[in-house]
């Protein structure tokens, strides 16, 4: 636009310029020189119009460079940002696409400052402020209750008080399931926990955990209540609910041996075993089964002819017949397929049993040097080693943290 205007005044006085007959007159020594104001003011205007378009052209690539300077520091800014707020939730790409969504500094400070609340203690800023989140961007108000919550699991203390103020002072519905969920958790209501995730899962609540491994958690975590009350019907229907949620959860066949086992229903505990062992072979359900059924190391082995404790049962079988050279064999080709103490233990016992002492010397310096420990459940939080699944740890108390090892 003010290329138009100077241009246009320019022209105009140009004319009038060009009417009046006005000329300049020069002399250099004996030189007279005549120019045309008309073309004067012509010439300036186009040095004028090549002055502007130098200074824009300067001005367009500072500006660019700054832009790129900007930009940079904007998308390290909102990595780091996104990064805080996806960290140990397993919907990453959700938390993307939410954070991304905050284009103004102001927005991720505040948002920063309320997280720093919820981790300080004060807890009626942090509700108050996520209940004001809500009302303009819910998913982006449950990332951030979500990120806190998997933050303040940390302290067990302290994430009791949190879900408890937050459970019952968050009047949002949708807002509050995430707090009370994990507060059913905390009191071990399981079935208020089921109600409160299937609520979740209706409006696509967004949470940081897979909600069909959780189902069958709480699912399986109600079995062992209703067994602990001898209800046993209601215990094994609970972990058929659970395995219609998540049909390869691994503590779900352990618990059905153990109900049936306890009622008695030796068939159906040797069946669910058998089932077991061909998709998930484990130490573990090879001795259940072959307390059950003493002579069933051969069923094992055709059930599964690849798996190391299947040649252990059948040594084993073989040293309580006494053929121990049979034994020998078997231990060999365990031996070669894994390196776990189970087997020497094994090897030793047969040592013992054909008396020759300075070979046990030998294999249990060999498994204190070489052995590792066999396949098992241990909590992910403290590293202890437990006999069997539970829906907490019973070292560090640590919810859904117990699991098969291989």
């Amino acid at each position: 636009m003010i290329y138009f205007i100077i241009f246009a005044l320019s022209f105009l006085f140009g004319i009038w310029v060009k009417v009046s007959g006005e000329v300049i007159k020069l002399e250099l020594g004996n030189y007279t020189i005549s120019i045309d104001l008309y073309f004067i003011i012509f010439t300036c205007v186009i040095l004028l119009f090549l002055l502007i378009t130098l200074a824009r052209f300067f001005s367009s690539i500072s500006s660019t460079f700054v832009n790129i300077k900007n930009r940079r520091r904007d998308r390290e800014e909102l990595l780091l940002f996104e990064a805080f707020f996806s960290i140990d939730l397993d919907n990453i790409e959700n938390a993307q696409k939410v954070v991304k969504s905050l284009n103004e500094k102001s927005n991720r400070l505040s948002l920063i400052k309320l997280f720093n609340s919820g981790k300080t203690g004060n807890y009626s800023f942090f509700s108050n402020g996520l209940t004001n989140i809500a009302s303009k961007n819910r998913n982006l108000a449950l990332l951030l209750a979500n990120k806190l919550i998997v933050y303040l699991k940390q302290e067990r203390v302290v994430f009791q008080k949190f879900i408890e103020y937050c459970s019952s002072s968050i009047n949002d519905k949708m807002l509050s399931i995430p707090f009370q969920i994990e507060h059913c958790i905390l009191k071990e209501d399981w079935i208020n926990a089921i109600l409160r995730l299937k609520e979740a899962v209706k409006f696509n609540i967004f949470l940081p955990f897979d909600h069909k491994e959780m189902f069958a958690v709480f699912y399986c975590a109600l079995a062992k209540q209703y067994e602990s009350k001898g209800d046993f019907k209601g215990a094994i229907k609970s972990l058929f609910r659970a395995q219609s949620y998540y049909a390869t959860f691994r503590p779900i066949n352990y618990l059905k041996v153990e109900l049936y086992i306890k009622l008695g229903k030796i068939r159906k505990a040797s069946a669910v075993l058998e089932a077991e062992y061909a998709v998930n072979p484990t130490p573990q359900s090879a001795k259940i089964y072959i307390n059950l059924n003493s002579k069933g190391a051969e069923r094992l082995y055709n059930l599964r002819p690849d798996y190391y404790f299947s040649y252990c049962l059948l040594a084993l079988s073989s040293v309580s017949s006494g053929k121990y050279d049979l034994a020998s064999q078997y231990l060999d080709t365990a031996m070669k397929k894994a390196n776990y103490m189970s087997i020497y233990f094994i090897v030793i016992q047969l040592k013992i049993t054909l008396q020759e002492h300075d070979k046990v010397v030998y294999w249990l310096n060999k498994m204190g040097s070489e052995a590792l420990p066999d396949p098992g459940w241990k909590c992910k939080n403290c590293n202890r080693e437990l006999k069997q699944w539970d829906h907490k740890c019973s070292n560090c108390n640590s919810f859904n943290c117990v699991c098969y090892i291989l």
